[in-house]
């Protein structure tokens, strides 16, 4: 099972740092650890699937993309999310008629949770992006991967 822990980053935001066994699991508990930082998850319900999908260049732009996918979902749409699903990873090659515009990944997914209700669900800490210079994914000494990323948060006072 993925762990994961949020840090101060040096240069600013929060680092959010996952040890996984494998690319699927570390983008799972990416999804499921950036729910968490932002809502108090005891009041949170699985009752709705929400088919979520995002393209990349590369795996960075493809998890920056995921996570930002969601960061949109649940800010612009009101959604409350408990966890996400990785169903699939593929290369793509995006063709227009014979001509080849990029190679791209996409991941395809479910993220389990529900609408929004102020009454039930509080806001732990906002997040205003995913942050894509400081992303980084490799593998571990034992095989696994570590993931590590930077959630802009806005400045306190």
């Amino acid at each position: 099972m993925a762990r994961f822990v949020f840090k101060e980053d040096p240069k600013g935001g929060v680092g959010l740092e996952i040890f996984a066994r494998d690319r699927t699991e570390a983008y799972n508990a990416a999804a499921t650890a950036l729910c968490l930082y932002m809502w108090e998850q005891e009041t949170v319900e699985e009752r709705e699937a929400v088919p979520i999908s995002w393209y990349g260049f590369n795996e960075s732009t493809l998890v920056v993309g995921l996570l930002s996918e969601l960061l949109y979902q649940m800010d612009a749409h009101g959604w409350v999310f408990k966890r996400f699903v990785t169903e699939k990873v593929e290369a793509i090659d995006d063709r227009d008629g014979e001509h080849l515009k990029h190679k791209q990944l996409k991941i395809t997914g479910t993220a389990y949770g529900e609408r929004h209700d102020p009454a039930r669900h509080r806001r732990r800490f906002p997040v205003q992006a995913v942050l894509l210079p400081r992303l980084k994914l490799r593998e571990t000494e034992d095989g696994g991967v570590r993931l590590y990323c930077v959630l802009d948060v806005p400045e306190t006072d």
